[in-house]
């Protein structure tokens, strides 16, 4: 028996609740189905059936009569988990191991699709792996395309070595760097600008670098030689920002003098990068919706029409608690957060990453501003710059790097670094009298040097309070 296997495409095989026969699974049916079965897989539980499915499964009986359709629910908690996709998946596979399997990888989130490749090489079936290319992305333009993909076991640990390669070749911008601590991060993304059409959200507080995590998912998509658009959300108010991103007709508005094309139609077929996301209106939110949901824009005084744009949005703010708070939108978070991907602050990075980054900043602006000689700086300096707490991150240290070019030739030395970092904790004493005296500075401030307040907030006596401000000559 020669069976169909794929996961149901939940966003690229419905469009308004309906089954898309332009989908992934209506195509594959359309042009390449020469099957004796096919096994739609579904992330769903047995005892709590998806509805869109059971849509799919009675849309393909009505058209394809004939043909033998079934669902497969596989429980999986974590469409974005390998670790139990592979887990469901292994044993699912084994039970087909007498017939011919035709594994269809396109619908399905990265991770999915990376378990069908490693059950391919570890299962020793009768299995053949086929993803398809949508009409407009062949030479033809007209039909869409089969491929087949060949993969042969070897001795060497060749998949690794390849995505070494990838993440090298693919990360030579010279605006910023691939380090160690952030290269799980970027993998993930390479993995996520595989899998067109899904919305990202990068979470990360201000200046970690999430603008370049963005263009680096879109350099690395098959919307790569498509336009990129970036757009700040928080720089507008919302009758801006609508007539920003949406577009607007003649006569919409007091000074709309002509149709102008918006933001979203600057970007068809490619990119938008949406900074700053959590900074928008409820009525901005909910036109955002529209977009994601119905996949078109409305010019302001115009007509809706269809948009082919990937969106990618990025917020320093934590959107569940301003979900929870009511100050943002449930679905419209559940619409950008397909993929979440985390860009840890500068401190978190660690030590070692912050000195591999000045090195690349003094590189970098040796060449940007065109100077003689790289600066270097020395042993007591540099433990200044390594114990810093970067508030503004990367774009703090970006900035005290090009500081230290325009005034300084050759050598760096403390007398030279801006005086803020010696006010850095991590440059303080750590013994328990400073980190005692700073406290009990603190909470007096806080209280309006009200002591008996302070000494109620601190869990001492009045008295206790008084001999310790004596002590540390608080006055």
């Amino acid at each position: 028996m020669k069976t169909l296997v794929s996961w149901i495409a939940y966003n690229n095989d419905f469009e308004n609740g309906d089954v898309l026969e332009k989908g992934y699974t209506g195509t594959f049916h359309h042009y390449f189905y020469k099957h004796d079965r096919h096994i739609i897989l579904s992330a769903a539980n047995e005892n709590n059936k998806d509805s869109r499915s059971l849509l799919m499964l009675s849309f393909l009986k009505k058209k394809y009569p004939s043909r033998q359709v079934e669902i497969a629910y596989m429980d999986v908690s974590d469409a974005f988990d390998h670790v139990e996709i592979e887990a469901k998946i292994t044993p699912f596979l084994a039970g087909l191991k007498d017939e011919q399997i035709d594994i269809f990888i396109t619908p399905g989130t990265p991770a999915m699709q990376v378990v069908w490749y490693l059950s391919h090489m570890r299962m020793n079936l009768d299995s053949s792996l086929y993803l398809t290319r949508a009409a407009r992305y062949t030479k033809t333009k007209e039909t869409p395309e089969l491929i087949k993909i060949d993969l042969t076991n070897s001795a060497l640990p060749v998949t690794a070595l390849y995505h070494q390669e990838s993440l090298k070749k693919n990360s030579g911008d010279d605006n910023y760097k691939i380090t160690p601590a952030i290269q799980q991060v970027y993998e993930n993304a390479e993995k996520v600008a595989q899998t067109d059409e899904l919305s990202v959200l990068i979470l990360g507080d201000s200046g970690t670098g999430k603008e370049n995590l963005a263009k680096y998912i879109h350099k690395n998509s098959i919307r790569k030689d498509k336009p990129y658009i970036t757009v700040n959300c928080s720089a507008f108010n919302d009758q801006l920002l609508e007539s920003r991103l949406f577009g607007y007709k003649k006569g919409a508005f007091t000074g709309a003098e002509k149709d102008t094309s918006g933001l979203f139609e600057e970007a068809n077929e490619g990119t938008i990068f949406l900074d700053e996301i959590g900074d928008i209106s409820p009525y901005m939110q909910q036109s955002l919706l529209r977009v994601l949901q119905e996949k078109e824009i409305m010019p302001v005084g115009g007509k809706s029409h269809k948009i082919d744009v990937r969106v990618i949005a990025a917020t320093n703010q934590y959107l569940v608690k301003l979900c929870q708070e009511g100050k943002f939108r449930w679905d419209l978070y559940y619409r950008l957060s397909v993929v979440e991907l985390d860009i840890p602050s500068l401190v978190q990075r660690g030590k070692d990453d912050i000195k591999v980054m000045i090195d690349f900043f003094l590189t970098q602006k040796k060449k940007q501003l065109k100077k003689p000689t790289k600066l270097t700086i020395d042993k007591a300096a540099m433990d200044i710059l390594l114990n810093y707490t970067y508030p503004g991150n990367m774009r703090e240290l970006e900035n005290i790097i090009s500081r230290l070019y325009v005034f300084n030739d050759e050598k760096i030395g403390l007398d030279v670094l801006p005086k803020r970092l010696f006010q850095s904790p991590m440059n303080k004493p750590m013994n328990w009298e400073h980190v005692e005296k700073e406290h009990i500075i603190s909470v007096l401030k806080h209280f309006k040097e009200n002591k008996r307040q302070t000494a109620l907030a601190i869990g001492w006596a009045i008295n206790t309070l008084n001999s310790k401000m004596e002590k540390y000559q608080i006055k």
